[in-house]
């Protein structure tokens, strides 16, 4: 191997690097001579070239090579010396010493040959859009809401690289997924433009007959003539009856996207009704919320769930008395606004047999010997006080003259009306900004053709500049990312990318989307060439509401939320993780939280430590916090302190505590796990195949550190174990969807012990010490932060190599506490974030 040390680097780093190569292959020799030396001893006996005995011959396994067959190999001998199968219990057995250093050995061994065997070199590879980051480019150039479109949703599923979605050669671009390209350009692009003229306001008026759903329609007209729209339960029941309150008589939804004003006389009947919450299970203590959430005919029932149905709008519905709400919603051409009863009732299907059998005596005489659900049903909501919200008269009003589509169609077509004059100049600006860098004139030319041929086979002008722009959106050009041609660094002689490319690696990490104008602008002017102009950039982007999407994006890839929900919990014991709809709050109140951190510049150390979350009513019921959450307000997330010091931080957040659950019980050993390759950014191999899972102390035989003690007994699982495991029990002051709790059973016989001792030595009795002693580590926590913020960043893993680039980045933050904002910024500045 030569070195040279000309004008490329100093001496001194010449000389550490030097020093490194040669201590790392002085390392991986010492490996390899342990390694040699164990087989050797133990295995090469009963497994060489001639007595390959289970067809295993180790005698000419070489340790050098890195092909996937002899990492197979060398894992299957990790997993054999682990479970202490090899050598054979005949044999001449090794030391529980030996045994764990030449499984350490074989470990670093086989990690290094996988760094090999995946390793880009240090450069990101040529990737594609994402499936998010082409929904937020295609919204951004278009100006179509995604709130009930996605262009992407008949896409292959997306393969995710631990946890990231936007690794570079996972993201396959197969001949299936080009013919998906081509339907969502050309529904992207039409839901973009207007048929003809914007339709002016319209009133729809709905009252007196409200069919809603067939089980309920016998019911209701025996009840009240089906004058009434009734809620009864929350919407995400298994289920659902009374869920959606729809406007059947409006089929044909809103005639285009736009804006509309929404008006609901409503009242909340029965708060205070006579069933007992194991009747009923809805929390009458709490005032009734009526929400909005869209519906179409098209894409399914009305009465049931729909793929996309985000919640528009929320009003705390008044006890007894008929009021009028309003708001103003958004709704895409053929969706309607559906009624819903936000924290309403868990299970009604099953709630009419409970009330007969519990408040039989609350139904007249001829009633009480009701069955079957039918006649059960009729009663309850004829004769009974089941809690309801009631809606009596619904008007719809639109689309209103402020609609943002109105703007966004002069904006695509350049003025209020369609001129044929202006359209190739249209299209170079268009391709200009999907292209993201400047566009030659023989590029332009292409599309100029295209847009004159469809013309003269006899497309009118307007459709065929549709044509050419959903042509725009298929090039590759806008599919994928582009380093440009390389600039050279000065002092360091170093490959960079162009400014064009630079602009889009940083619009592309901090809002999931293309450039925008100012950014755009620095970018042609070449003004991205400096550490003040970049950290400008930083403070101006993260301002924008668009940030969002990174807050959003990097989070779910780095804490694994994406994963939220895989695995969800047990509908019957955890009713109310879906009476409340608490995944996508639980997502919330980390995203608020690390927002927080971010744009007030907080110490990283914060994301740990700190005393305070932001709650909605929902969430702080759950955390036993709901006195800091009023009624009134019950959507909104507010800053909330915890006295609970076990409680605060991201360890401490529903999201992060259900996601390293089951879905039934928790595990130390996958918690533990969690905060090793999570907070830490120090991962375990995985165990071997033979060992099986440890399941959670719910049985009443043996508590849960006895059970995982069974696995700790073996040197060669503690080697794994002691460090996972202590992790995990600090955790464990939490249920799977993140409450707390002090014993495994309801009768508190099995406690939850949490203390735990580290391998440093370091002991702790609650998550709370814990969490004190990784903020004394706070290096390893910042460096596994800065690490995924790289690999988001760049769109690739980071690898050993890298290592120098993480430390200068930390060391530029380090004097000020490693703050929030300062670290992202230290990651666009970098040489690495830059590199081609």
């Amino acid at each position: 191997m030569r070195f040279s040390c000309g004008k490329k680097f100093p001496l001194g780093i010449c000389v550490a690097l030097v020093a490194l190569v040669l201590m790392r292959n002085c390392a991986d020799a010492d490996q390899v001579n342990k390694i040699d030396g164990f087989l050797e001893h133990y295995c090469i006996t009963c497994h060489n070239n001639i007595d390959q005995s289970g067809d295993r011959d180790f005698e000419n396994l070489s340790l050098s090579q890195t092909d996937v067959e002899t990492q197979l190999r060398v894992q299957e001998i990790i997993d054999q010396i682990t479970l202490g199968a090899m050598p054979p219990e005949e044999a001449e057995q090794p030391t529980d010493g030996s045994r764990v250093r030449v499984i350490r050995a074989l470990t670093t061994r086989l990690q290094s040959m996988h760094q090999q065997t995946t390793s880009t070199g240090g450069k990101t590879v040529l990737r594609r859009l994402s499936q998010r980051e082409y929904r937020n480019t295609v919204s951004d150039l278009l100006g179509v809401s995604l709130n009930t479109f996605d262009p992407t949703k008949a896409f292959p599923h997306e393969s995710l690289s631990h946890g990231f979605d936007n690794i570079g050669d996972q993201l396959v671009t197969s001949g299936f997924l080009l013919e998906q390209y081509l339907e969502a350009a050309d529904a992207s692009v039409e839901k973009a433009f207007l048929s003809g003229p914007y339709p002016g306001p319209k009133t729809w008026n709905f009252d007196l007959k409200f069919d809603q759903q067939p089980e309920l329609d016998g019911a209701h007209r025996k009840a009240f003539d089906q004058k009434y729209m009734v809620l009864y339960e929350h919407p995400f029941n298994d289920k659902t009856e009374g869920a959606y309150g729809s406007l059947n008589s409006f089929p044909q939804g809103a005639p285009v996207d736009g804006l509309y004003k929404v008006r609901v006389l409503a009242s909340a009947l029965h708060r205070k009704t006579p069933y007992s919450k194991k009747a009923v299970k809805i929390d009458t203590s709490e005032p009734f919320r009526m929400g909005i959430r869209p519906g179409s005919s098209r894409v399914g029932a009305l009465y049931k769930a729909q793929p996309l149905q985000p919640k528009l709008a929320e009003h705390v519905i008044t006890d007894d008395i008929e009021q009028w709400y309003e708001c103003v919603i958004p709704l895409d051409k053929g969706y309607s606004p559906r009624f819903t009863f936000e924290n309403g009732q868990h299970d009604i299907r099953g709630a009419y047999s409970r009330i007969y059998q519990l408040h039989k005596d609350t139904f007249p005489e001829s009633l009480r010997d009701n069955k079957g659900i039918v006649q059960q049903r009729n009663a309850v909501l004829r004769n009974g006080f089941m809690p309801q919200i009631r809606i009596q008269q619904v008007e719809i009003f639109g689309p209103l003259k402020n609609s943002p589509q109105i703007k966004n169609y002069k904006r695509l077509v350049g003025g209020p009306t369609f001129r044929k004059e202006e359209l190739l100049h249209r299209i170079d600006s268009f391709a200009i900004r999907a292209f993201r860098r400047p566009v030659s004139a023989d590029e332009l030319k292409e599309f100029h053709a295209l847009f004159q041929s469809q013309s003269q086979a006899g497309q009118t002008p307007f459709q065929a500049y549709k044509d050419t722009l959903k042509a725009i959106l298929c090039s590759p050009k806008f599919l994928y990312f582009n380093p440009g041609e390389p600039e050279t660094e000065e002092k360091t002689r170093e490959k960079r990318i162009s400014q064009h490319a630079l602009a889009e690696r940083i619009s592309y990490f901090l809002t999931s989307s293309l450039p925008d104008v100012e950014l755009r602008q620095a970018a042609d002017q070449g003004r991205l060439n400096s550490h003040h102009a970049l950290r400008a950039e930083v403070v101006r982007l993260l301002g924008r509401e668009a940030s969002h999407n990174f807050v959003y994006d990097f989070l779910e890839s780095w804490l694994s939320l994406r994963e939220l929900g895989s695995m969800p919990p047990d509908f019957e014991t955890f009713p109310e993780y879906y009476a409340s709809n608490l995944q996508p709050e639980m997502k919330q109140e980390t995203q608020l939280f690390f927002r927080h951190v971010l744009d007030n510049n907080l110490p990283a150390r914060d994301l740990l430590s700190a005393n305070y979350s932001f709650l909605n009513r929902d969430l702080a019921k759950l955390y036993g916090v709901e006195t800091q959450t009023p009624f009134s307000e019950a959507a909104e997330f507010q800053r909330v302190q915890f006295t609970d010091k076990n409680r605060g931080g991201l360890l401490g957040q529903a999201s992060v505590l259900t996601v390293s659950a089951n879905g039934i019980e928790t595990s130390p050993v996958i918690r533990g796990v969690w905060v090793l390759e999570r907070i830490l950014g120090t991962p375990t191999p995985p165990p071997p195949d033979d060992v099986p899972a440890i399941d959670p102390d719910i049985r009443g035989a043996k508590t849960v550190k006895a059970q995982l003690e069974k696995h700790r007994s073996s040197a060669a699982c503690n080697e794994c174990h002691r460090k996972i495991d202590p992790l995990g029990f600090a955790m464990e002051c939490f249920d799977p969807i993140g409450r707390t709790r002090s014993a495994y059973d309801m009768r508190g016989k099995r406690k939850v012990d949490t203390a735990g001792v580290l391998p440093s030595g370091e002991s702790f009795s609650n998550l709370a010490e814990l969490k004190k002693i990784l903020v004394r580590h706070e290096e390893f926590f910042v460096r596994t932060l800065v690490t995924h913020l790289l690999t988001h960043a760049l769109g690739r893993h980071i690898e050993p190599e890298d290592r120098f680039a993480i430390d200068k980045i930390m060391l530029s933050a380090e004097d000020d506490g490693y703050r929030l904002q300062d670290l992202v910024a230290a990651v666009i500045t970098s040489d690495l974030f830059a590199r081609q």
